[in-house]
């Protein structure tokens, strides 16, 4: 009898410290990066087209290696071709499938910002936020940017609501005017 109140007890106390917990645990909103911040933050700015993919595995993880050829090098000056390292990918009948971490199809167009990692390869700069695809206007067949991020709405807590956010069908050659103008702004300040 005592071994069952004792872990009655023991359940009750969890279950008091749960709910005593509760009103501190709140979700984490990351706020939007800004061009100049993501200009900042990247060591290439690169216009590219997908070749291919392969994923391997790599220290008990699977990864997605995707080769580019660069178009053009709108900050720093990247090799002509380019490998990018993301997390997640699929080999076999397993799949590792990490939210935000962007993926490509072979022929399609963006423009990256890129970062080195610890070991020296690329990934996309704050990923989803980093990667801006190139698609056609169906209207006038001119070339559009849109961002990752912009595709989902964010949580603002201030206003307890959901908005819009990242950049959206904006021309390209708007958006590498406003890339370049935050690059050259933000190599003022340095």
């Amino acid at each position: 009898m005592k071994l069952i109140a004792a872990e009655l007890l023991s359940i009750l106390l969890v279950v008091v410290f749960a709910v005593l917990l509760t009103p501190l645990a709140r979700s984490t909103t990351l706020a939007q990066l800004s061009l100049q911040q993501l200009a900042a933050s990247a060591h290439f700015v690169v216009r590219v087209l997908c070749l291919s993919n392969e994923s391997l595995w790599r220290e008990g993880e699977i990864w997605t290696i995707t080769s580019f050829r660069v178009r053009e090098n709108w900050k720093g000056n990247s090799p002509r071709e380019i490998q990018v390292w993301m997390i997640g990918g699929s080999i076999g009948h397993i799949t590792s499938y990490i939210p935000g971490a962007p993926r490509f199809l072979a022929g399609e167009e963006a423009v990256l910002f890129l970062e080195p990692t610890r070991d020296g390869s690329l990934s996309v700069t704050a990923w989803g936020e980093g990667t801006f695809r190139i698609r056609r206007d169906a209207n006038n067949g001119e070339a559009v940017v849109t961002q990752d991020t912009a595709l989902a709405p964010d949580f603002d807590p201030a206003t307890h609501a959901f908005r819009a956010a990242g950049i959206r069908e904006l021309p390209l050659a708007r958006f590498k005017s406003r890339v370049l103008a935050a690059e050259k702004s933000q190599r003022c300040t340095q």
